[in-house]
Formats: C-alpha cells, sequence, structure tokens
C-alpha cells in the first residue's frame, strides 16, 4: 500500500513540476544579462559616448553575474536596441529589466516595446538596482525593445533584461486538470491507510 501511495504522490508532484516547467519559458532576449561581456545580440544607436558592457562599475556589482551594461551619453541621448523575432501577434509576454541611477541632472531614460513608450523619466534622482516589469501584447512576430538614456554627470547601469511569454491561464487550468485525478486517488489512499 505504501509503495503505491508513493507511486501516486511520486507522479503528482512530477506533473505539477512539468506545469511549472512548461509555464516558465526561456528569455527571447539574446544575451540580455550582457554575459557575453559586450553588446552581442544588440544594436547601438544615437549618441554611444560612455557606453559599454563591464562588471563592477563605480563600485555597484552588476544585479545577477559578472557583467551588466552602463549608460552615461552627454549632450544628447543614445542607447540600445533589439528586435525579438519569436513573439506572436496577440499573445501577452513579460518585459523584465534591472535599471540603477547614480543620479544627477540633466539625465532621462526612455524605454519601449514595439515603438510604445513603457517608461519615460527625465532627470530621476539616483535609486539603486530596481526591477521594472511590465506585461506587454506583441502585434507582430518581430518586436523591438530598446534603452536609449542620456546622463550628463554620471551614468545608468542596465542588466537581466528579459521577455518571455505568459502562460494562458486556460492552459495551467487544462494542466491542472489533468492531474485531479492523480491528486484525488493519492488523497484517498492517504486517508485508507490513516483509517487502517
Amino acid at each position: 500500500m505504501k509503495i503505491l501511495q508513493r507511486t501516486f504522490l511520486g507522479v503528482f508532484a512530477a506533473g505539477i513540476a512539468l506545469i511549472l516547467a512548461n509555464s516558465a519559458k526561456a528569455n527571447l532576449v539574446v544575451n540580455g544579462d550582457f554575459e557575453s561581456g559586450d553588446f552581442t545580440g544588440w544594436a547601438l544607436f544615437g549618441n554611444t559616448g560612455f557606453t559599454g558592457v563591464s562588471g563592477s562599475f563605480g563600485g555597484v556589482s552588476p544585479e545577477s553575474g559578472s557583467y551588466q551594461a552602463y549608460f552615461g551619453a552627454v549632450g544628447s541621448a543614445g542607447g540600445i536596441a533589439q528586435t525579438v523575432v519569436t513573439t506572436t501577434p496577440g499573445a501577452s509576454y513579460s518585459f523584465d529589466f534591472w535599471l540603477y541611477n547614480f543620479g544627477g541632472t540633466p539625465s532621462s531614460v526612455n524605454v519601449t516595446w514595439g515603438g510604445s513608450t513603457v517608461l519615460s523619466e527625465v532627470n530621476p534622482g539616483s535609486f539603486g538596482y530596481t526591477e521594472y516589469s511590465y506585461t506587454e501584447t506583441a502585434t507582430s512576430s518581430a518586436t523591438s525593445i530598446a534603452f536609449a538614456f542620456q546622463q550628463n554627470p554620471s551614468y545608468f547601469l542596465l542588466d537581466n533584461v528579459s521577455v518571455t511569454p505568459v502562460p494562458e491561464p486556460t492552459t495551467m487550468v487544462a494542466g491542472a486538470m489533468l492531474l485531479l485525478p492523480f491528486g484525488v486517488s493519492a488523497v484517498r489512499m492517504l486517508r485508507k491507510s490513516r483509517v487502517a
């Protein structure tokens, strides 16, 4: 009986793990964490002075990993862009990144998804690494993301840029419904073993 209980519970746990694994999709951004040590996968645009990829920068370690991007364009904005070519029109995506600002004015940051602005700030105060997360809808099979910065007196830092599909609720419910019989059987078996 105990072997059968363990089998049911094992299958149930494996099913849950499978649902969770399928809902955690891979990052669609190439080199979003800059771990290549450069801007591989990204296109630079505008004023790219004082722009690059580094390990620790100004005493600040990357949000995670070994590298981060820095931006300190003076007098006009510049930055990086990438076209994510595996998006599905009408599907939702999580657009996520970490930003650090040493502060000072004049400065600005502008972030876009498919040409639409998701973040725009002028002369923001200094702040440590902060996560920004947006749920966006793709309008084509190729979606552009872009980060534009101007930071006359200091720098912005950027790390861990990601675009991941948002799982459809119906997919998660269908997966859970497939596992329901295993869960019910496991509960019944546990109750019977306690009574016995």
